[in-house]
Order: C-alpha cells, then sequence, then structure tokens
C-alpha cells in the first residue's frame, strides 16, 4: 500500500483513508484508538475551536483601544473616514504611508457599518484572524490528508498564548498571514493537480489563485506578501527537483506578475504621484530598511535575537510543551524512508525558514514570526493526529504552573497591599519593546485587581493539567488537545478581562474623555512625545493636536516633504501659547510633572492636573 508521504512526493492525491502522513494506513488505524484518521474528526477538537472562535469574536470590543500600534491604524482608518479619501491614510491630516491601505480600508469599511468604536475596529482583525485559522486548517488537510488534522491545526493555532494577544491588536499581521495561508494552500493545490494529470488550466487557476492571496498579502502589509512565498517555493525548487515545473509555471509565466501590479499597483503609483519620493522611501527605507535593521529613523527598539526567541516559549504556549515529543515524531518518520520529505512538507520548512532568517537580521518585534506559525500548526496537529504525542508530561507541568501561580498570586497581592502609593512612572528600565513591557510598567496597585482573575487561572491550569493527565492515562488523547484548546479558551477571556482592567495603563482614552469634558471652541491640545507613542488620541479625540519634544523625522511626509511640520512645537511655543488668550490642554508624563512645572512658571495650585491616565497627566491653562 502506498503511504501519504510517498503520495505527496510524486504529487498525486492519495484519499485520507488509504494513507496518512507516511505511515501505513492499517497499520494507522489499528494502533489510534476511535479511528481518529479515518477522517473522523472528533467532536471535542471541534468543540475546543468553536470556544475558541466565540472567544476571539465575543472579546474584540474590549479594551479600549491602546496607544501605539491600535491608536495608529484606528485613528487613521477614522480619519479616512471623516475625509472621505480611501486613498491616504492621515493622522492628524498627516500622510501615514508606511504601509499599505488595506488594513485601514477594512477598519473603515467596519466602522461605517458597526459605528467608530473598539468593537468595529477590531472585527475586522478578528474576521481576518477567524480566515487565519480556517486557511491553515485546509493547509493541514492538504498535507496530512484528512480533516482530523485541519481542525488539528486549526486549533493548535488557536491556542497558542501569543496568537491572541497579538491578534487582539489592530495590525496588518493576522490579514498578512491569513493571505500568506492561502496563498500556500493554494499551491499546494496546485501541485496536487499537476501530479494527477489533470488539465492544465486547473493548474493555472490554483497558481493564480496564489498571486491573488499575494497581490492582497502585498497591500495588506508591503513586499513581504510577495517575497515570502517567493523565496519560499524557489528554495524548494531548489532542494526537490520535483517542485521545478510549478514553479516555472508560478513565476517565469507573465500572468501572475500581470495580477499583482493590476491588484496592488495602483494605489502605490497614485500614491507615489501624489506625494513624490514615497516608493523610494517606501520600499529601500521602510520594507528593506526594517528588514535589514537599517530603517532610519529607527522607530522602534530591537529585541535581542535570544529573548526573541525564548519569548516564543510562552507565545506558542501551551503548544510548546508538545515540541519534544513532536521532534521525536519526526525523527522516527525519517527513519527507513527515502526520501522523506514531501514537496508539501519541504514547502513548509521553506516558508517558515524563510521568515525565521530574515528576522535574524531585522528590526525584531515579539510579533514578526506571527507570520510562520502556520507550519508549527500543523507539524503539531501531524503528530497529534499521527498519536505519536504523550500529553502526560506537558499535563504536569501545567498542573505545576497552576500550583506555582497560586503562590505568584499571593505575593503579588502582598506587594499591592505594602506599595498602594506606587505609580508606573516607577518604571523606567524596559527590555527592549517587548511583550515583557507589559509587566514592567504596571504599579503594584494595579495588580489588585488581577488578583482574583490570576486565580481563576491558576485553577483552570490546575484542574485541567489533572484532567488532561487522566485522558492521557486512559488512551484518550483526542481529549487531550482539546483540554489544552478549552483552557486557553477560558485564560484568554480572563486575559480579556485583565486588559479592560488596565487599559488605563496602555491608552489614551481616558485622557481624551478628560479634554472632551473641559474644552471650549478653539483650544489646542499639545501632547509631549512622538505621534506614534498616544496614537489614540486620533482615534478618540476629534481635533487637532501638536506635539512637544517630538521628533517630526519619523514619518515620510513630515520628513521629506514637510507636510505637518507646523504640528511640532518648541517648548518656547508652548509657554507663549500657555500665557496666551487660548485654552491650552497639555499632556505630559507624570514623570515630567515637576519640571513643566518649574518651566511654566507655575506654583503648586495652578499645575495640579484635571486628570490621571496611568502614567500620563492632563494639564490646562484656564
Amino acid at each position: 500500500m502506498r503511504t501519504a508521504e510517498s503520495a505527496l512526493i510524486d504529487g498525486r492525491a492519495v484519499p485520507s483513508s488509504q494513507a496518512v502522513a507516511g505511515v501505513d494506513a492499517t497499520d494507522l488505524i489499528r494502533r489510534i484508538p476511535g479511528g481518529v484518521l479515518r477522517d473522523k474528526v472528533p467532536r471535542s477538537w471541534v468543540a475546543a475551536l468553536a470556544a475558541m472562535l466565540c472567544v476571539y469574536s465575543f472579546t474584540c470590543g474590549v479594551p479600549r483601544l491602546f496607544d501605539q500600534i491600535d491608536g495608529q491604524y484606528a485613528g487613521a482608518a477614522r480619519e479616512m473616514m471623516d475625509r472621505g479619501d480611501w486613498m491616504t491614510p492621515t493622522q492628524d491630516g498627516v500622510p501615514r504611508l508606511q504601509k499599505p491601505p488595506f488594513v485601514y480600508w477594512c477598519e473603515s469599511l467596519s466602522m461605517s457599518l458597526f459605528g467608530v468604536n473598539e468593537f468595529g475596529a477590531r472585527l475586522p482583525v478578528a474576521l481576518a484572524t477567524a480566515g487565519w485559522f480556517i486557511a491553515t486548517g485546509l493547509l493541514a488537510r492538504r498535507v496530512v490528508g484528512t480533516w482530523s488534522a485541519g481542525v488539528a491545526g486549526a486549533l493548535t493555532l488557536a491556542t497558542f498564548m501569543g496568537t491572541f494577544f497579538f491578534t487582539h491588536l489592530v495590525m496588518p499581521e493576522p490579514f498578512l498571514s491569513f493571505f500568506l495561508t492561502l496563498s500556500f494552500w493554494s499551491m499546494l493545490k496546485a501541485f496536487q493537480a499537476d501530479g494527477t494529470r489533470r488539465r492544465n488550466n486547473e493548474v493555472d487557476l490554483w497558481l493564480m489563485a496564489a498571486w491573488t492571496f499575494i497581490a492582497l498579502g502585498t497591500l495588506a502589509k508591503g513586499i513581504h506578501g510577495l517575497i515570502i512565498p517567493v523565496l519560499a517555493i524557489s528554495c524548494s525548487a531548489g532542494f526537490k527537483p520535483s517542485v521545478r515545473p510549478i514553479w516555472r509555471k508560478f513565476l517565469l509565466r507573465p500572468q501572475g506578475w500581470i495580477l499583482l501590479l493590476t491588484i496592488a499597483a495602483p494605489w502605490y503609483l497614485a500614491t507615489e504621484w501624489r506625494y513624490p519620493g514615497f516608493l523610494k522611501d517606501h520600499f529601500f527605507n521602510e520594507q528593506i530598511g526594517s528588514a535589514l535593521s537599517r530603517r532610519w529613523p529607527p522607530d522602534s527598539d530591537r529585541v535581542p535575537l535570544w529573548i526573541f526567541w525564548a519569548e516564543h516559549l510562552a507565545l506558542l504556549f501551551p503548544i510548546s510543551l508538545l515540541f519534544p515529543a513532536a521532534i521525536r515524531a519526526a525523527l522516527q518518520s525519517r527513519k527507513g524512508r527515502r526520501p522523506w520529505l514531501s514537496e508539501s512538507v519541504v514547502l513548509l520548512l521553506a516558508w517558515f525558514f524563510v521568515v525565521a532568517l530574515g528576522i535574524s537580521f531585522s528590526n525584531i518585534q515579539d510579533y514578526y514570526l506571527m507570520i510562520a506559525w502556520a507550519p508549527i500548526a500543523i507539524w503539531i496537529a501531524w503528530a497529534v493526529t499521527r498519536n505519536t504525542i504523550s500529553f502526560k508530561w506537558p499535563a504536569v507541568i501545567i498542573s505545576l504552573l497552576g500550583v506555582s501561580a497560586f503562590g505568584i498570586v499571593f505575593f503579588l497581592a502582598a506587594v499591592s497591599r505594602m506599595n498602594n502609593s506606587s505609580d508606573s512612572s516607577s518604571s523606567n528600565s524596559l527590555i527592549g519593546d517587548t511583550i515583557l513591557n507589559v509587566f514592567q510598567v504596571l504599579p503594584p496597585t494595579a495588580w489588585k485587581d488581577m488578583v482574583p482573575l490570576l486565580y481563576l487561572a491558576s485553577t483552570s491550569a490546575l484542574v485541567v493539567g489533572i484532567l488532561v493527565f487522566v485522558f492521557d492515562r486512559k488512551g484518550k488523547r483526542e481529549l487531550c488537545l482539546a483540554g489544552f484548546g478549552l483552557l486557553m479558551a477560558a485564560i484568554f477571556a480572563i486575559g480579556a478581562r485583565a486588559m479592560q482592567l488596565l487599559e488605563d495603563e496602555f491608552s489614551s482614552a481616558k485622557v481624551a474623555e478628560f479634554i472632551d469634558s473641559r474644552t471650549r471652541p478653539g483650544s489646542m491640545v499639545i501632547a509631549q512625545g512622538d505621534p506614534n507613542e498616544k496614537t489614540t488620541l486620533f482615534f478618540y479625540l476629534h481635533q487637532p493636536i501638536f506635539w512637544v519634544d517630538g521628533h517630526p523625522n519619523i514619518e515620510f511626509a513630515t520628513r521629506s516633504l514637510a507636510i505637518g511640520l507646523d504640528h511640532y512645537l518648541t517648548r518656547e511655543q508652548v509657554a507663549k501659547g500657555w500665557k496666551g488668550t487660548k485654552q491650552v490642554f497639555l499632556v505630559i508624563e507624570g514623570t515630567a510633572l515637576a519640571e513643566w512645572k518649574v518651566y511654566l512658571g507655575l506654583n503648586p495650585n495652578q499645575a495640579k492636573p484635571i486628570g490621571t491616565c496611568g502614567s500620563r497627566v492632563v494639564l490646562v491653562n484656564r
């Protein structure tokens, strides 16, 4: 009997009931309880995936939008709606051209339907994330050969800790991940059609579908949407000769390139016509410069490479606990089989390593690897559906983490009681631009409301760890993956509530409320810092914002075309405006309050803030 692996090698499809993942089907079905791989999807996996999708969907309206990434995209999309200009995203009227417009279009469309609010801003990301899960499931179904693997792949991706928290931000990566996954799925469909000697037009249709998704990915994030699949299939063709016929049809025929240019080029050309010099800056400085960590000026701190990879043990938790067993399963699968890598496996490996290698030279951020998480999820799905993974030790570790968390929560509760007077401004030493900053900037008092939620999460981990251990001992391993999924669904729901409790630490929404409650006609708002910091002001505050101590060279339009340069003020201009007849609001960091008191010549009563939001305070002159 032919194996699925050999069938994939020569490009021919083999029914999932005959062979799966390089293992004889009869032997496989005999060894797996419940016939998991006889295209009978475990109901527990479907239930866990449904629970995940509900949590992802129903929590997208909370918390308030966060500064930096959230505010940049949602604020620019709101301005596009207000101006009726769907061509150019702007912040306070200044063109924001660092990324293509697809995400802004989705944001604007959603908010025009559901209102200018958090739900309307985040719904497109939630839908793109759900599409990413489904696309990963389709790709896993194509690679492994069963629908059970497809559901396992989608569930695994949804279970990653980083997936939920990163896709809870308004940014292009979930859209790019979705389109990249669909482009690779279309390529594999073309491999299948070519291997079964179907009509050439079917192969061409699937390749054109891949080009369509590449074009959409390019409009969502930039040339990453083109470079990653092109490099991946090229590396695959160099490694495996059987890929080369499809590679030639894909890259050497003009139809795909014409389709790409037809979809993506109009916006780029129109923007270059409107803002001369845009294309050069966008491709060479913003795209290639960022990929090589040579962007000028830098707009974020580089995360050390070792911290980036160490963080992924947490970002991919709890599935990262299954990695040792999955590696062992892959090594065992290799024994006695030549060749042991099919076209599909080679393509997925090339996808992952192209991204991983590129990250090593870029201005690394935590979420950069998420566009290559689908291959990881498919690898785990393959190992789980082969029934080669024991959940015993991962279950023990989760239980121990649950127990340990009780002690940590007790300690944090004690600290919060002893430091009620502390605030987040005391933290002035951050490790790069990593997710660890979330914990570093929180004041001890902020943990008070978090303690019940942390106890709940700890209890969930302890209980699920024990149940998964029991399921593994009884041979019901399909329930183990479902247990992991349901545990993370609970933790994600708890996490959404925690983010809501802590939103003032990371959002300037309340700053906008303070200003709106006191504003007069013709008032002036000045914020300390750069426009890419307190970005939610662009979303929540519907009036011009000026900046002091900022750097106007961050945005291309300001740096090269002097658009919005008048929004940057010197301290002398701020002091003059403060003493003038116009109402002036000044938004500063709490650590700078004493300095501004002296600079503006204020006495303690005059410098009393009208409001405080996390580390930010709001002053008004009248």
